[in-house]
Parts: C-alpha cells; sequence; structure tokens
C-alpha cells in the first residue's frame, strides 16, 4: 500500500458552514431533478444514513442552491458542505488536476479504443489524486475544500443541429466544447470552438448559438437535449471529461466530523463515484436507443474523420506537459503524466468483467478508498 499524500491545510475563509448536531450536509449538485445524478445522489445519501447509523445526512440541493459555474465559491465560503465541482470550468484554480484530464482522448490509441472509458478514468483520477497528487489536494485545499473522489463519461460524441459525416462538414462549425483538448481538436479540424456552461447547452442548440455540442450522449436526457438534436456523430471525436470531484467537501465540515463520521461519508462517497459513472454508462447506451427511436440520427466518422483525429492527439499528446509547465509552472510535467498513464493501464484491466455499479463500487473500494486514512486526510 502507498502511503497517501495529505491535503495542505486551507486559508481562512470569510463564512463559516453550519453543520448540525445531527450532521445534516447540504450538498449542492448544479444537476437537474431526474437526471442520472440524481439517482446517484439518492444512493449516496441512502449509504450514508445506513453507515454513519443516522449520524449523518445530506440534504440534497438539485439545480437550486448553485449551479455547476457557482459551486467551488460556493463550498469555499460555506453556502454549501458539499458538491460537484467541474475542475475544467476552472483551469487557473486546477491546473495539476486539469492537466491530466486533458489526456483523455489518449484512449483511442489504445487497443480496447474507449470501450467504459468512463469507469477506467473514475478509478484513475481517484487513485491519482489521493495517492500521487499532494499539488492536486494542495489545489483544492486553496479552494477551502477537500476531494473525496472523482467521476467520469463515457465517451464524448457530437451532439448536432445537422448531419456531421465528413472534415468537410466540420469546417466553420460552432462546436461547444468542455475543455481545453476538445477547443484545440476543434481548431484542427477547422471548426470554432465555444466556451459554455452544460447548464446553457440547450439554449445554445436552441438558439443555433452552437452547431454541435462536444459531450457524452448520456447527457441527452440530462439536460433534455433530445428536442435541440438532430444528428449524433457518436462516440467522436471521443475523450472523457473527468475533471470532476464527485463529491468535493468544504475543508470546515470534514474537520467538524468525528473520525467515524468522515469514515462514513468516504464509504458514501465510493458509491456516489460508482454510481454516477455507471449511470452515465447506462444512461449512454439507453439514450442512443431514445435518440433513434425519436427520429435522431445517429452517425459514424468516417475513416478519414477517425484518422484526422488520432494525428491531432499524437502531436497533442506532445505538448500538454510543456503547456502545463509553461502556463501554470508544474514542475515535472511528464513525469506526473506518465504516471497517471501507467494507472489508466492498470485500471483499463480491473475494470474487466464488471457489470454493475455495485461491483464498481467494490473495486473503487478495493484498490483506493479503502486506502484513505481519515485520521489524517485534510487535517
Amino acid at each position: 500500500m502507498r502511503k497517501y499524500l495529505l491535503a495542505a491545510a486551507a486559508a481562512s475563509v470569510a463564512l463559516t458552514p453550519a453543520i448540525a448536531q445531527a450532521a445534516d450536509l447540504r450538498f449542492a449538485s448544479g444537476y437537474p431533478q431526474g437526471s442520472i445524478t440524481s439517482i446517484a445522489l439518492k444512493a449516496f445519501k441512502d449509504r450514508l444514513a445506513e453507515v454513519s447509523d443516522g449520524e449523518l445526512g445530506a440534504r440534497v440541493f438539485e439545480l437550486s442552491l448553485l449551479n455547476l459555474r457557482e459551486t467551488p465559491a460556493g463550498i469555499r465560503d460555506g453556502m454549501a458542505d458539499m458538491g460537484v465541482v467541474l475542475t475544467p470550468y476552472f483551469p487557473a484554480d486546477f491546473p495539476h488536476t486539469n492537466m491530466v484530464a486533458e489526456v483523455s482522448m489518449s484512449i483511442e490509441l489504445t487497443e480496447r479504443g474507449s470501450s467504459q472509458a468512463g469507469l477506467v478514468y473514475t478509478g484513475a483520477m481517484s487513485e491519482f489524486i489521493f495517492t500521487d497528487c499532494t499539488e492536486c489536494q494542495e489545489e483544492f485545499a486553496a479552494q477551502n475544500q477537500l476531494f473525496l473522489g472523482s467521476a467520469a463519461t463515457p465517451p464524448y460524441s457530437l451532439l448536432c443541429r445537422e448531419k456531421i459525416d465528413s472534415l468537410e462538414a466540420l469546417q466553420g462549425k460552432n462546436l461547444r466544447t468542455s475543455g481545453a483538448q476538445w477547443a484545440r481538436w476543434a481548431e484542427s479540424v477547422n471548426a470554432n470552438p465555444i466556451t459554455m456552461s452544460v447548464n446553457e447547452i440547450y439554449e445554445g442548440l436552441s438558439q443555433g448559438v452552437v452547431d454541435c455540442s462536444v459531450q457524452s450522449t448520456s447527457e441527452l436526457s440530462v439536460f433534455n437535449l433530445f428536442d435541440v438534436v438532430s444528428d449524433i456523430t457518436v462516440d467522436y471525436p471521443s475523450g472523457t471529461f473527468s475533471g470532476v470531484g464527485a463529491a468535493n467537501i468544504n475543508l470546515d465540515s470534514w474537520r467538524a466530523l468525528s473520525d467515524s463520521q468522515r469514515k462514513a461519508l468516504l464509504e458514501a462517497a465510493t458509491v456516489l463515484s460508482a454510481e454516477f459513472s455507471w449511470g452515465y454508462e447506462k444512461g449512454a447506451v439507453e439514450n442512443e436507443r431514445t435518440a433513434e427511436s425519436q427520429g435522431i440520427v445517429l452517425t459514424h466518422p468516417s475513416e478519414a474523420m477517425q484518422e484526422k483525429t488520432r494525428e491531432f492527439i499524437r502531436e497533442d499528446l506532445k505538448s500538454i506537459a510543456a503547456s502545463y509547465e509553461q502556463r501554470y509552472g508544474i514542475q515535472n510535467a511528464d513525469q506526473k503524466i506518465a504516471r497517471f498513464r501507467e494507472l489508466l493501464a492498470e485500471w483499463r484491466e480491473r475494470i474487466d468483467g464488471i457489470e454493475s455499479a455495485e461491483q464498481l463500487a467494490d473495486l473503487y473500494r478495493e484498490h483506493v478508498f479503502s486506502h484513505v486514512d481519515v485520521t489524517q486526510y485534510g487535517l
């Protein structure tokens, strides 16, 4: 077992979160009610109540207390005790975390491609941040919060207003992207990357501000995009959105808990990571079937499109480390990325044979979450 790394102490903040004696934690979710994330959060709540013997509870605020862009600051300032943090939305705050998240398109260069990529990435990101990346922990601590596990989407597709089946069709299109790697890819195929929060995608597609959104087909139902999408270029350009703190907690809230309560919360966070990522994996399959039944066309990329993307990925991987060293002063970036890609390979093997969210939670618990020492982490 590797000795796991301690998070740095965070700076003081103006607001102090109030945790009642019954310890009802306020969880801000920037996702709507009834979504895949809702199901995962219910499993989190149920498991938390069970393993804490009723000492801990969670009040989940779905797209009401904080949206996804507001969540990091809201956790930092104590407006919520916990929340889902999407680190690529905040590149300057979480550069170490985002650097390894940016290599996700490299899955297209592997023998098995993007199969179960989200499940693999969740395990690798969780292990990397908990055990290998002191700097990642310090980034979260600087925002007065603590990382309690990751989550990731299935492979990214193009959710479009019209058919995209060739490189020519991509030229000049406005593509909503959610990470720097997809923005660079868009430019490589002569398209225009547009930055837009997931909470704004429906309106952006509906009004024609963007022609396509680069995201997983799971989110067709999460954000009710069936009405504004007419064609999907499936598993293209691929890569997975993995810069996710699935259950980040305010540092003061964490420190106010007893050791047994922290252990219970970490166990519930294990379930959340598994249910979140498994739900998205399952949701992608179901949503593609629903899309076809509603007349949305599933288009497969041409070989020329795929090869152009593979060329981009090969060249892009050479520049990510240098870019982060230059922009954010990250040291030994090449070695950090190399270590992370080793973890990706290990998790690719571990995921084989997993057939349920329960099995996935067991796997994450065995290899990652059970190794976290709640008497030291974040204290």
